[in-house]
Order: structure tokens, then sequence, then C-alpha cells
């Protein structure tokens, strides 16, 4: 009995108010008499103890000589406290949204220091989402993903996902190569993972968990605006390889696929000793 009334009183009642309830929920309906004695309360208390319970709608009174008492249905209270806490969080985040202010943390990068850490912060990040969400992604972490994705898609946000792989989903805007795992992983070592929602706050990590560097999140502007750019270009090059022909629709080895952009880059007039190369380029 003791642990419901410190339970109800961590949500609002007093601890009075907790016993008078928990009084009705034993045995309804009672007078206010009845309810003092059964709740040890005094019966001078017990009439405003009452009153407040009924404007607080836990309890309702029934109109007889003398009045009675019977309780809201615990199920029924607590499903009501639980929406309106959700309704007022809500409102209060809305709020916050939209209250200017002079923080410059959001824009620092904050640092994720282990692969774990990463993982879950890419999920919080798109189960925050509200409208929009871009993913550069590989197909092991979209199985981890795919069920948030599904349910942010199911809400209404809008996903467009961009890889090498095959994902292992098609609901949304997909852009792919489908390149298999096993081919991948000869041509590139590292899985850099985009995560962009709301084109607000972004997530830049690495899935493949034996390189160990370091994920950073942020709300950066110029880094969100890097990121969707590099995304950008990753799609239009995709759809023009597709439409030129560049690559086959199935890519059998690292040395098919490297001939093939080798060789698109020579039709281009591209010398490759005067582009920048990427981290992991011999």
């Amino acid at each position: 009995m003791q642990e419901i009334i410190d339970r109800m009183q961590e949500i609002g009642f007093s601890q009075n108010e907790a016993k008078v309830y928990l009084a009705l929920t034993l045995k309804n309906p009672m007078s206010g008499y009845e309810v003092a004695k059964n709740a040890d309360i005094t019966r001078t208390m017990v009439y405003d103890i009452l009153k407040r319970l009924v404007q607080k709608g836990a309890v309702v009174e029934i109109e007889a000589d003398p009045k009675l008492y019977a309780p809201v249905p615990y199920k029924d209270l607590f499903q009501r406290y639980r929406q309106e806490y959700v309704e007022r969080i809500t409102l209060l985040e809305d709020a916050m949204d939209r209250m200017e202010t002079d923080s410059k943390t959001d824009n620092c990068l904050v640092k994720m220091l282990d692969h774990e850490e990463m993982i879950k912060e890419v999920g919080n990040l798109i189960k925050s989402a509200k409208y929009e969400i871009y993913l550069s992604i590989w197909e092991q972490e979209a199985r981890l993903f795919a069920d948030d994705l599904k349910q942010a898609y199911d809400r209404g946000v809008k996903i467009i996902s961009f890889s090498y792989c095959k994902l292992p989903y098609d609901f949304g805007i997909i852009y792919e190569y489908g390149i298999s795992q096993d081919i991948l992983k000869d041509i590139w070592k590292r899985r850099r993972i985009v995560v962009v929602v709301d084109r607000e706050r972004i997530l830049i990590g690495e899935g493949n968990e034996k390189i160990e560097e370091i994920s950073v999140i942020t709300s950066n502007t110029m880094i969100v605006e890097l990121a969707i750019d590099q995304m950008l270009l990753d799609i239009i090059q995709l759809c023009m390889f597709r439409k030129q022909n560049v690559i086959p629709e199935k890519i059998e080895s690292k040395e098919q696929y490297m001939n093939c952009i080798a060789g698109f880059h020579k039709k281009l007039g591209i010398d490759l000793a005067k582009v920048p190369r990427r981290v992991d380029e011999d």
C-alpha cells in the first residue's frame, strides 16, 4: 500500500489525497465519514481532500443522502495523466523550439567516443525527426535502424536515403548502387554514416567498429549544408552513371567498379593526378 501512495505522490497527489483515492479504490462508493475511517484521515480534513480529488477528476460525487464518493477507475485516470503529460512536454518542446537564444553549444561538435554511443545517438535522432531525414548509410547500419525509420515514415517524415549498398527497406525515396557488402569492403575500409534531421542537426559517424575514429553530432549549419551538398553530389553522380551506362546494374568485383569509374573520368578528360584524393586512397 505504501508503495502505491509513494508512487501517486510522484505524479502530483499529496499523501492524504493518495490515501483517500486508494481507500475508495478498495471499497466504493462511500460517504465522507466512511472514507475518513478507511483512509485513516480525520473527518475535519477528509471533505477538503475529497473536494480536491473531485476537482482533479480523480473522484466523482454521487448525489445521495448522505453524499457518496467513488473513484475514477485508475486505468482511465492514469491514461489521462499520461496523455496530459505527453501533451505538456510537446507544447514545452514547441515553445522552446520557437525561443531565440544566444546559446552557442548546439553549434559545437559533440564527440561520441565509441561505436555503441554513436549507434544510440543515430536512433535518437531518427526518433526526434519531425519533417525530414536524409541518410547516407550502409546496409549493416540500415538494418539496425529500419524499424525506427519505418515509424518515422509512418508518422509523415520524409526520408531520402543514399547508399552504395542494397538497402533493406523500400519506403521513402531511395538512391542506391546496390553493390554487395563483400565487394564494398574491398573498395573502402571506412563506412561513413551521415544522418541529417530536419536540415537542422547532423550526425557523422564511422560504421566500421575496427576503425577507432570519433563520431560527431552538431547543429552547425555550415556542416549540415556541407553534408547535404555531398549527398546531392552522390545522388547526381549515381543518376549520371545510370543514364550513361557507366556502371552495370550488378557490380561483380572491385576491379570492375574501379575500371568503370576510371573510364568515366578519362572520358571526361579528368587527370586524377590533378584532383584531390580521398583519405584512404593510395
